[in-house]
């Protein structure tokens, strides 16, 4: 599969501020733990069952494959700023298991198929972190059923960030750029998921994953990507290489990219057959603040059927994703519905008001379908953030 990558997409796009992504390593936690890459171990043998009724609650499961992504027009940003050849995809995923742990992650754990295949999400992290930082809200999902999918992005992760210099350095801030390639590897990556049984350990994964049923999520830049992939214009041609119509995307603490040239919020629009959108936002995040937040969503709203806007009271920027109380649980609670819902996951008796009750909690988190600029409160952005 061949696309543009950074030198085209930039040229028409800038990141929004790149203050919005240094707070996602302000409680940054554990990194991933060392699972093994594709074809590397044995496949463990295929549960069986007799039965298609789902348990209340799956254990999780986590493989690593490393895709690598390769030709002419395949490049990332690399240490020095300067454009390097090829992506090496790093991808976790994770799955329902009833051989795993009620408390943790069962590398390789024996996935099941009981009442699957799985409805599929595919995790976008933001800029200095990783897919283990969020493991809390990645495990909520996959023990509600869900496949999750995890691409750990070349040059915006924890390690490489730090490679590069860390916070604040020039080398590690022009990484950042590379968020405008990972649009191309959401679909790269959702492309091998359609062939994932002629990769290794991949043949275990047969009847697991569902890919008619596919959403996206993202947090920060992650946001960003998602978001953009699913409603800009601009990507229509990156939107074309998806082997699957996203039919739902989860936008926490993102917004919209700016035009390079203008300055101005790029173009967004949404009809018909857009997904629905579930946005998350604190309002007093000083690093994505709300009005960034709200701008996107007042682009979108009018022309979707279903969407929803959550505002977290008084949390930051990255806690709540990564299970800080009393954000998290709200957060985990109200994802999952709205993937269950426009999934058509689980009960068929699921309805909007499920998502309204599971994202409104008093004191911490309120839920509304519209919004504007004056219901939102204006926080000041956070110097260095």
């Amino acid at each position: 599969m061949r696309r543009r990558r950074a030198g085209v997409v930039i040229a028409a796009l800038v990141l929004v501020a790149a203050v919005v992504a240094a707070c996602n390593a302000a409680s940054a936690g554990s990194r991933p733990s060392s699972t093994s890459k594709g074809g590397t171990t044995s496949p463990p043998s295929s549960a069986t069952t007799t039965t298609t009724t789902l348990p209340a609650s799956f254990d999780v499961g986590i493989h690593t494959f490393a895709f690598d992504e390769t030709g002419p027009a395949i490049t990332h940003v690399g240490p020095t700023g300067a454009g390097v050849a090829g992506r090496v995809l790093t991808t976790e995923v994770r799955y329902p298991t009833l051989t795993g742990s009620a408390t943790g992650e069962g590398i390789d754990a024996r996935p099941t198929t009981v009442g699957g295949p799985y409805p599929v999400i595919v995790f976008a992290h933001g800029w200095d972190t990783e897919p283990s930082d969020y493991q809390t809200m990645l495990d909520a999902w996959v023990k509600a059923g869900f496949v999750v999918v995890s691409p750990i992005f070349p040059d915006e992760n924890a390690t490489t960030v730090a490679a590069a210099g860390g916070q604040g350095s020039a080398a590690a801030m022009t990484e950042e750029n590379d968020q405008f390639n990972e649009p191309g590897d959401i679909a790269y990556v959702l492309n091998k998921l359609e062939s994932i049984t002629t990769h290794g350990w991949g043949t275990t994964l047969k009847g697991v994953l569902d890919m008619s049923d596919v959403a996206l999520a993202g947090q920060s830049d992650g946001a960003n990507v998602v978001a953009a992939l699913a409603y800009a214009p601009g990507l229509k041609s990156v939107r074309a290489e998806l082997p699957v119509v996203p039919k739902a995307v989860a936008v926490m603490s993102g917004a919209a990219w700016t035009d390079m040239l203008s300055g101005e919020a790029g173009t967004y629009s949404a009809g018909a057959s857009s997904p629905a959108l579930l946005q998350i936002q604190s309002d007093a995040d000083g690093c994505n603040v709300p009005s960034s937040g709200v701008d996107l969503y007042a682009s979108l709203q009018s022309g979707l059927t279903s969407k929803w806007w959550v505002t977290l009271l008084g949390a930051n920027h990255l806690g709540p994703y990564e299970g800080v109380t009393p954000w998290s649980p709200v957060v985990d609670a109200v994802t999952t519905k709205f993937f269950e819902l426009e999934l058509g996951w689980r009960s068929s008796s699921l309805s909007a008001s499920s998502v309204q009750t599971a994202g409104t909690v008093s004191g911490v988190a309120q839920v509304s379908t519209t919004i504007s600029s004056v219901t939102v409160p204006t926080v000041p952005l956070i110097s260095g953030c």
